[in-house]
């Protein structure tokens, strides 16, 4: 457990030095409500110590699994005009495999849920206008981590990062490939779509290197297939030329969609608003 803490508190780090603007990230297209998709993955940490022979110290990887799934729709004010909305769900575990099962501890599981404009929900990286959509605003909505009780969310919009789902925002995202296999083992997804975001912030005496990429796929519920990231701080003194930042740490999440569906149990909410 300290060995993530630690490694959520560079996170953290990374999401102070950074600018606000937040990405669609992992919802660029809604479904029919009721749907879900389940994504598998990992949370992997490394020391890096360039000036010793053990040069990169791993620390044993989390298991993390994430769900997103379409709740219910209602019409809301938004943008001081009634407007068709949708409820989506993201819940988020992360721990140590146990038994089979994810042992989240008393924080390691997350569980969101918000109510966003239908017409915000774009598979595009710029609306119609050519502006940049780099957020997905929402009308309300609540967040409930491990035993806690749910909690409003007072954001204008959804920023699942850096506690949340671990890919990095970016205001540009440059497509890599048009079309690629995403390889996460669901028969009717082919292909998908690469695109790849790098944002690099530095100070007198650290310097992060986030790097994320994205496999969307209109085949995949919520239009997103794949993603990974990695995040890397280097370090130098204060007063020392910048040539001297020499790497610290590094963690790299890697995740795939693993299964979807309609109704049942991971169709419907799991968590009630306050």
């Amino acid at each position: 457990m300290k060995a993530f803490a630690a490694g959520l508190c560079l996170i953290v780090t990374v999401c102070l030095l950074t600018s606000p603007v937040q990405a669609q990230g992992v919802v660029c297209q809604l479904p029919e409500d009721g749907t879900w998709v389940k994504f598998e993955g990992t949370y992997a940490q490394s020391e890096l110590r360039p000036d010793e022979q053990a040069s990169k110290v791993d620390i044993t990887p989390w298991i993390e699994h994430v769900w997103i799934k379409s709740v219910g729709a209602e019409m809301a004010e938004y943008n001081e005009q009634m407007t068709a909305c949708r409820w989506i769900e993201i819940k988020i575990e992360r721990g140590r495999e146990k038994d089979g099962k994810i042992d989240t501890g008393l924080t390691g599981t997350e569980i969101y849920k918000v109510l966003v404009p239908e017409t915000a929900v774009i598979n595009d990286n710029v609306d119609a206008d050519g502006v940049p959509v780099s957020f997905l605003p929402l009308v309300k909505g609540f967040r409930k981590l491990g035993n806690g009780n749910a909690k409003p969310l007072t954001e204008p919009a959804l920023q699942l990062y850096p506690l949340g789902i671990l890919v990095g925002y970016f205001r540009e995202l440059r497509k890599v490939e048009e079309s690629v296999d995403p390889e996460i083992g669901l028969e009717n997804v082919k292909a998908a779509s690469q695109w790849q975001g790098q944002v690099t912030t530095e100070r007198p005496s650290s310097r992060t290197v986030m790097e994320s990429t994205i496999w969307k796929s209109k085949d995949v519920p919520f239009g997103v297939a794949r993603w990974s990231a990695k995040i890397t701080r280097e370090i130098k003194d204060d007063q020392s030329p910048r040539e001297d930042f020499k790497p610290s740490s590094e963690v790299v999440i890697e995740m795939k969609a693993r299964e979807t569906g309609k109704g049942g149990p991971n169709g419907t909410s799991e968590l009630m608003a306050p």
